[in-house]
C-alpha cells in the first residue's frame, strides 16, 4: 500500500483535503473521501467502473478478441489448448509471445518462440503463474503506453527493455545485480529477474551470465519493455504519433472506461501500430505520475460544474 504506485496518488489526494482510508494494508486498495463524496480505488481503477467491464479489459485474450472482432489492430492470439495446435500457430507467425492471460508486470511472459521446444518451456513458465495461456503473434516496434483520464488523452510514456553498460570487470550476472541494488533503493519493483528470460535473451546475442562487457558497452538484457522487468521509461505525450492517440481514444469510449492505459507497439517505418494490451487497472509512477495524479484528482472531485463524461453522456474529442 505503500509504494510508489499509491503515494503518487494519496499524496495528491491529501494536497486537495481528501481524506484516505486503507482498505487493505497489503492490497492497493484505499478510498478517497471529500465532503460527501466517497470513491474506492484500486490502483487508478475506481468503483465507477463495473467488474464485467474490467474484466473485459484487464483479461488479455478477451480484450483481444473485443478489439479484433472491432477491427482494431491487434495480434492473432489463441487459447493454449494444447501443442498440437499451439505448434501449429507458431509455425505460421514464425515468432510468438506466450504470456498468461490476467498477469502484469511481463510476469510469466516469453518473447521471440520460435522451436517446439522453447514453446514447451515457454507454456511452462506461465503456467507459473496461472492456468490460461495466451500464444500470440510477434510484433514489432516502439512500445507507448497511452493514458487517459476522463476520457482525455493526457500522457505517453515509451518503455524500453532493461539494459546494462559493461565496466571492463564485472560479469553481466554482477552488472544485473549492481543495478539491481540502486534502483530498487527507490522502488523495489525495479528489478531485472535473473531468469530463464533473461538468460534467453543474453544467449541470443550470443552473451551468457559470466560475460564480461567492455567498458562504456551496453547490451539489452530482456526482450520485454516491462518497468517490472528493470526496463526504462520515459515520457513521450509530445512525440507519440496522433494515429495511436485516436485510436486509442476510440477504445476508450467504447469500452466506457474513463481512466486506461492502452499499450502500443509501433513501427515507425511502416506506420502502423498494434494494441497488445489494455489496462484498465494502471499503476501511476514516474515520470507520468504527477501529471497523471493531478488529472485522476480532477476527475474524481471536479471543482467546476461540468459532470464527468461518463455521467453526462458526452465525451471530450481530447487530443
Amino acid at each position: 500500500m505503500n509504494s510508489i504506485y499509491t503515494t503518487t496518488l494519496t499524496t495528491e489526494a491529501r494536497r486537495r483535503g481528501c481524506r484516505i482510508k486503507v482498505c487493505d494494508p497489503q492490497l492497493p486498495i484505499f478510498e478517497l473521501a471529500r465532503g460527501k463524496v466517497r470513491i474506492r480505488c484500486y490502483n487508478a481503477l475506481t468503483d465507477r467502473v463495473g467488474a464485467a467491464t474490467f474484466f473485459l479489459a484487464q483479461n488479455k485474450g478477451a480484450a483481444n478478441r473485443f478489439l479484433r472482432s472491432r477491427g482494431f489492430p491487434a495480434p492473432d492470439q489463441i487459447l493454449f489448448t494444447g501443442p498440437e495446435t499451439a505448434e501449429r500457430f507458431v509455425a505460421r507467425h514464425r515468432a510468438v509471445v506466450v504470456k498468461p492471460a490476467s498477469q502484469w508486470g511481463g510476469r510469466g511472459v516469453s518473447v521471440d518462440v520460435r522451436t517446439p521446444a522453447e514453446l514447451r518451456k515457454a507454456v511452462a513458465f506461465a503456467h507459473r503463474y496461472e492456468d490460461e495461456i495466451l500464444i500470440e503473434q510477434k510484433v514489432t516496434g516502439i512500445d507507448y503506453r497511452l493514458i487517459f483520464i476522463d476520457y482525455r488523452f493526457v500522457a505517453a510514456i515509451r518503455r524500453d527493455p532493461a539494459r546494462v553498460t559493461g565496466n571492463g570487470r564485472d560479469t553481466i550476472r554482477q552488472l544485473i545485480r549492481t543495478q539491481n541494488r540502486i534502483e530498487t533503493r527507490t522502488d523495489p519493483s525495479h528489478r531485472i529477474p535473473l531468469d530463464r528470460e533473461t538468460l534467453r535473451a543474453l544467449d541470443a546475442q550470443g552473451l551468457g551470465w559470466e560475460t564480461i562487457l567492455r567498458e562504456g558497452h551496453a547490451v539489452a538484457v530482456r526482450r520485454t519493455s516491462n518497468y517490472h522487468t528493470g526496463g526504462s521509461v520515459e515520457m513521450a505525450t509530445d512525440v507519440v504519433p496522433p494515429a495511436l492517440i485516436r485510436l486509442a481514444r476510440q477504445v476508450v469510449r467504447l469500452l466506457k472506461i474513463p481512466v486506461m492505459g492502452i499499450d502500443f507497439l509501433y513501427d515507425p517505418r511502416r506506420r502502423r501500430g498494434w494494441i497488445i494490451e489494455l489496462s484498465p487497472d494502471l499503476a501511476i509512477s514516474p515520470p507520468e505520475g504527477d501529471e497523471v495524479a493531478r488529472r485522476f484528482m480532477d476527475y474524481l472531485f471536479p471543482t467546476g460544474k461540468r459532470p464527468a463524461g461518463v455521467r453526462s453522456g458526452r465525451q471530450s474529442s481530447g487530443r
